[in-house]
């Protein structure tokens, strides 16, 4: 067998191994890539969680004004009612400390034994308490007014003096007044003041919004 002969077998029979030979598949696997996020949505996404923030501040914001407002209505409340005590309280024992320096007498009889007779100065009428505070004549206060004392009586008698009568007249005010101008007018008799000391008096009315304006400011600066 010559040379060429055996080259050429040697070739065949590798051509024969090759196709003989095991292939193993190999098996190729396709991965999707993540969806891209575009800067249009996540704009969205900031915007709509900075509104959130927003409404839940400007949301706590409304509550703390409410609790303020509720905390400065308590406190106005509470200082009106507790000034009104305090002023009623204070009227009250007065009430009782003067029935027992001066006991009040009937409308009768000061009608008879002071007013007819022209001994009355002026009078003072308290409905709550369906009592009046009567000021009479006095020579004393009259030699006072010639001096220099007289500024001490400038003021008003229920605030320079005690009463020297008190009545007892269960009557409304409106009532209290009418009655005690037609007995002037009967009895003839000119120069007597009638004053309503009702309650709260403008005195008791301006400490208690001065009370209430000090105490809903002293909260609205500690807030």
């Amino acid at each position: 067998m010559s040379v060429r002969s055996l080259s050429r077998f040697y070739h065949l029979s590798r051509v024969v191994a090759v196709r003989r030979s095991v292939f193993v598949p190999c098996r190729f696997v396709c991965v999707t890539p993540p969806p891209f996020r575009n800067f249009s949505s996540f704009a969205e996404n900031e915007s709509a969680k900075k509104a959130k923030i927003e409404e839940e501040r400007k949301e706590s914001e409304d509550k703390r004004k409410v609790r303020r407002a509720y905390a400065l209505g308590g406190c106005v409340i509470v200082m009106w009612l507790t000034t009104h005590t305090i002023l009623l309280l204070r009227r009250r024992n007065e009430f009782r400390s003067l029935n027992e320096k001066v006991p009040p007498i009937g409308w009768d009889h000061f009608k008879r034994d002071y007013l007819e007779k022209g001994l009355v100065k002026s009078v003072v009428f308290q409905p709550h308490f369906d009592v009046g505070n009567v000021y009479l004549h006095s020579p004393r206060e009259q030699a006072m007014k010639k001096s220099i004392v007289n500024l001490i009586h400038a003021t008003p008698d229920k605030f320079s003096r005690p009463p020297d009568v008190r009545f007892i007249l269960e009557a409304s005010a409106k009532d209290a007044k009418k009655l005690f101008a037609d007995s002037v007018q009967m009895a003839n008799i000119e120069n007597v003041q009638f004053e309503l000391d009702e309650f709260p008096s403008y005195r008791e009315l301006s400490f208690i919004i001065i009370s209430s304006v000090f105490a809903v400011a002293a909260i609205f600066l500690a807030k």
